[in-house]
């Protein structure tokens, strides 16, 4: 498919209004759009704009948080379970438990910051009140991670109702092809905010750290943001 092609039948797609979901839940909105299209995986081969292109769909009022990406090795300063031990909580399961949203803009309610050092090229969770580094980062290794993954998009969002039936119905108004994306794109979203990193772990009954990848994470409508090139589709 070339990108005229995918225009043309995105304008399709929009003229004929609300649509059954093709499936119930939240990842209905996108499976619906990647079977109207033929698509059988979340990415299209669109050879005039270089190759396979990462495919995304979202409800227009979506402000769900969606992971990017996890890198967990070698960036915890204090041991998991130590670190778990000292800032963490007991969790709903009587485990004890970190898990929360780390952000540049204020401190969590666990007293987490995220610190950027642009001189020296890291991005660190900081306990603010005991001035204690739980975890850092170097930015160029977020960087080329967010980069590699996502190197261009087609991003896609629907307007939602339900049926008479009750099942969910999408119309979708609105594609943008996303490019470019870069360490200034990147490190601005994370400086306001719209990047967060998501730890997820805590203590098991044996004793051992159960960790499922500290996430990097942010919100579905916000996405955009992080490309510097952005070519509307519909």
């Amino acid at each position: 498919m070339r990108l005229a092609e995918l225009r043309q039948r995105l304008q399709q797609l929009h003229d004929q209004g609300y649509i059954t979901s093709k499936r119930s839940g939240s990842t209905g909105v996108g499976y619906t759009l990647e079977k109207v299209l033929g698509v059988s995986e979340n990415n299209l081969p669109i050879p005039d704009i270089g190759g396979r292109v990462e495919l995304k769909a979202t409800r227009s009022t979506s402000n769900a948080l969606i992971t990017l990406f996890t890198f967990n090795r070698g960036v915890w300063k204090i041991k998991q379970k130590d670190t778990i031990e000292k800032f963490g909580y007991t969790d709903t399961q009587q485990r004890q438990a970190l898990k929360c949203a780390v952000s540049a803009i204020e401190e969590n309610p666990q007293g987490l910051i995220l610190i950027l050092d642009e001189t020296q090229h890291t991005v660190s969770i900081l306990h603010k009140k005991s001035n204690t580094i739980l975890a850092q980062w170097n930015l160029y290794h977020l960087v080329g991670k967010f980069v590699s993954k996502f190197e261009r998009m087609i991003f896609v969002k629907a307007d939602t109702r339900k049926s008479q039936h009750k099942s969910e119905e999408f119309h979708y108004v609105q594609a943008e092809l996303l490019q470019e994306p870069n360490i200034n794109t990147f490190l601005h979203a994370m400086r306001s905010g719209t990047v967060l990193i998501d730890i997820r772990m805590h203590i098991q009954e044996n004793g051992g750290v159960r960790n499922r990848g500290t996430a990097i994470r942010v919100r579905e409508t916000r996405l955009p943001q992080l490309f510097a090139k952005r070519t509307a589709l519909l």
